[in-house]
């Protein structure tokens, strides 16, 4: 800026008053484009210490998060270990072991899917079954349902689809996992396929996700409220699959209550 205007300076002194109109002229041009430069440099400085933060606050969470299984695991190994147990007590612990070891896979399994799509655009494209995929998905889950689970499959014929499983499969896993986690009463899940779409839909009785935090929810290492669980990439994950594959995902609340969850995919036969 010094420059600039010392520059303007032996301009006019030179040329005098004709000079004047021209340097306002450029001075004006200059500095529209230094001002544009900035606030856009600012934009892109907030932006990077925002996603800073929201990085920071999920290794925060992941930390803590993976304490918990952990620390149920442990416990269970302490307490097999020290304490003799009928059978009925021995197998509740080793049902709580298990039920932490599964959640700390969960977690993993979505860390290292997050980053597997950041560092590629491309999906890992194989045939699969879309009816034996889904209802996969929610025989595993269902151990963690404790009785809240119910779903409908759409018969016994197989249709093949072809996109990549292991989003699939974590998509519907973590939609299901927000429903039980988060909704209220009986979550249940339905999916269709025939020669041209492939869907899952899950619905729960709660308040789901009101409309002005939907958008938001999407996004990575996001969290709705203060004190939430989890790593905030579970809805992120499910909205990256239905972009790679070019499906649709929607959400609507019922009345007067229940969530539903419904992705929606056009595939090739």
């Amino acid at each position: 800026m010094l420059q600039f205007v010392w520059w303007a300076y032996l301009l006019i002194q030179s040329r005098g008053e004709t000079a004047v109109h021209m340097v306002l002229g450029e001075g004006a041009v200059f500095a529209c484009i230094l001002v544009f430069g900035l606030v856009r440099l600012e934009k892109g400085l907030r932006k990077e210490r925002d996603r800073l933060e929201r990085e920071r606050h999920m290794l925060l969470g992941v930390t803590h998060e993976l304490k918990t299984p952990l620390a149920a695991v442990q416990l269970g190994v302490d307490t097999l270990r020290r304490v003799e147990l009928d059978e009925e007590d021995r197998d509740s612990v080793l049902g709580n072991m298990q039920r932490g070891v599964q959640d700390l896979e969960r977690r993993v399994t979505d860390m290292l899917t997050a980053t597997r799509l950041q560092q590629s655009s491309e999906v890992q494209s194989v045939p699969f079954s879309w009816n034996e995929t889904m209802r996969g998905v929610a025989l595993r889950l269902e151990p963690l349902a404790q009785g809240r689970l119910s779903w409908v499959e759409p018969g016994p014929e197989e249709h093949v689809v072809e996109g990549d499983k292991e989003l699939w499969m974590l998509a519907l896993t973590n939609v299901m996992e927000n429903a039980l986690t988060h909704g209220e009463g009986e979550v249940q899940v339905s999916w269709q396929c025939d020669g041209l779409l492939a869907s899952f839909e899950v619905r729960d009785q709660g308040k789901g996700i009101e409309p002005a935090d939907r958008e938001r929810a999407l996004k990575p290492f996001s969290r709705l409220k203060d004190g939430e669980g989890g790593t905030g990439l579970g809805l992120h994950l499910v909205a990256q699959t239905v972009d790679r594959h070019g499906a649709q995902l929607e959400m609507d609340q019922k009345s007067p209550s229940g969530f539903v969850v419904r992705v929606v995919w056009p595939h090739k036969h």
